[in-house]
Order: structure tokens, then C-alpha cells, then sequence
């Protein structure tokens, strides 16, 4: 059979006023019999005919995906009621095209939509980049000397959101470091790096020259539902951060009288 499955891409409308009697259609299949072009997107259907045409192996791939009903920040979903149960309102789509709306009961929300939107959520959020300390400072370093590369930001950050009408906290703890060097060379650590003198991550320029440095950060991360145990999200995400320029120069002997 298969499952309910929701995308990740969120519908649109304005502001609600509460919830909405959902009305079932007379006959939802007359909401497909029709060419792509002219689909009733405003068909209702029944929770019901929509797991029947999910579970029928017609063939067709079905999904459904949950309406936002806050300016589409998605921290608020518009709820319906249908044969006297509380849900939410989803779209339904077959292969892709939007043939109506489903109220899907809450606690069928619940144990199924709540895991893969925190995890959605999660890729959607905006994660800080790591600012990328480069020593010694002011933009010039020398050839064939231990340049010092490190970042002070390596600590979990927590956001917290609403889906579906339940508190739910996401944070992302950087894991990985990725610096690269502007020469070709990069290198790929669980290490932040330190600051002078506790030299971890550095590089030798063998050659004169400018260069643009830079450091990526990923991130993995986990979610908890209100106050319950927290949940590893299987996906990293990497988080680019911004080029630094650098110039790299010889070191020059010179006479000095006394």
C-alpha cells in the first residue's frame, strides 16, 4: 500500500480565519478525466478517495503537500474539518499536477507529516557560514611559511518552529571544515582549526601570488518534537562561506646598518 508521502514544496494561500468544512466530492475521478491543461485544481476529495487512489497501483504517482496558511513561512497550516474530525488542508497531486484538495485528519498529520517537514525545514533554513580567520593578518602572508588557517565558529545552532501546529526545535552542528587555500589545494577536516601559537590547520604557498581564500561548513543535524528525545536527520547539508583575498609574497632580505 502506499504511504501518504508530502513534498517539500509549500502551496500558498492567504491568511484563514479557522477551520474549513471540507466537502467531498460527488465524483473525484472526473477531476483527472480531463487533458493537463484543464485540471480542476479546486476539486475537494474525501481523505478516503484519496488513500483509495493512492493504494489502487493505477500506475500514477500521488502526493500530497500540506497548505501554508501564513505568507508562506509555513509555521501555520489551514486546518479543516471533515465528518466532524480536525485536519489540515493538503493538495493532492498525480504525476506532478494538482487535482484538488484533501483534508487529511490530524493524526494521520501527525505520525506521518511532522518527521519529513522538520527535515525539509531543516534543509530550508539558513545556517550561519563559519568566518574564516587567516594568520598572519591583514590580507599577506609569505612564501614557504606555515600560514595559519582557522575558524572560532564551531558551535550547534538551534532554531525553533511550529509545523503543524506542534513546537518543534532544529539544530546543526558543524562537522566538517572544508578549507581551501586559493592555490588548488583544499583540505577537509573535523577540526576548526586554532589560533597562533596552537598551529592545527596551515598551509605553505609555494609560490608568490594572489589568492582567494575560503572555508565551507556542514552541517549535520537532529530535530525534537516539543520536549521528546531528539532525532538524527539523516542528510548534511554545507553551508559556502564568503572568499577572503590574500596575497602572497617573498620575503626580501635586506642590509641594515648600524
Amino acid at each position: 500500500m502506499q504511504r501518504l508521502v508530502v513534498v517539500s514544496i509549500f502551496s500558498l494561500l492567504g491568511l484563514g480565519a479557522g477551520p474549513i468544512a471540507q466537502s467531498s466530492a460527488a465524483d473525484p475521478a472526473s477531476c483527472i478525466q480531463v487533458t493537463w491543461q484543464a485540471v480542476a485544481s479546486d476539486c475537494s476529495w474525501s481523505y478516503s478517495e484519496y488513500s483509495s487512489a493512492a493504494s489502487s497501483g493505477d500506475g500514477h504517482t500521488w502526493v500530497v503537500n500540506i497548505q501554508c496558511g501564513n505568507g508562506g513561512i509555513c509555521t501555520e497550516y489551514v486546518e479543516c474539518i471533515e465528518n466532524g474530525q480536525t485536519g489540515f488542508v493538503h493538495d493532492v497531486y498525480m504525476d506532478g499536477t494538482d487535482v484538488g484538495d484533501v483534508c487529511v485528519p490530524e493524526e494521520e498529520v501527525e505520525q506521518i507529516d511532522i518527521g519529513a517537514l522538520a527535515i525539509e525545514e531543516f534543509k530550508r533554513i539558513a545556517w550561519p557560514e563559519s568566518a574564516l580567520v587567516v594568520q598572519p593578518p591583514d590580507g599577506k602572508t609569505l612564501v614557504n611559511f606555515k600560514t595559519n588557517f582557522y575558524t572560532l565558529d564551531n558551535k550547534t545552532v538551534s532554531q525553533s518552529l511550529t509545523i503543524v501546529g506542534r513546537s518543534v526545535t532544529i539544530r546543526a552542528t558543524p562537522t566538517t571544515y572544508a578549507f581551501h587555500f586559493g592555490d588548488g589545494d583544499s583540505t577537509s577536516t573535523a577540526s576548526p582549526g586554532r589560533p597562533h601559537p596552537d598551529l592545527d590547520v596551515t598551509h605553505e604557498y609555494a609560490r608568490k601570488g594572489d589568492v582567494v581564500v575560503s572555508l565551507d561548513t556542514t552541517y549535520t543535524g537532529e530535530y525534537r518534537i516539543g520536549n521528546g528525545d531528539w532525532v538524527s536527520i539523516p542528510d548534511a547539508l554545507t553551508v559556502p562561506g564568503a572568499g577572503l583575498d590574500l596575497q602572497v609574497v617573498e620575503a626580501l632580505p635586506q642590509l641594515v646598518l648600524r
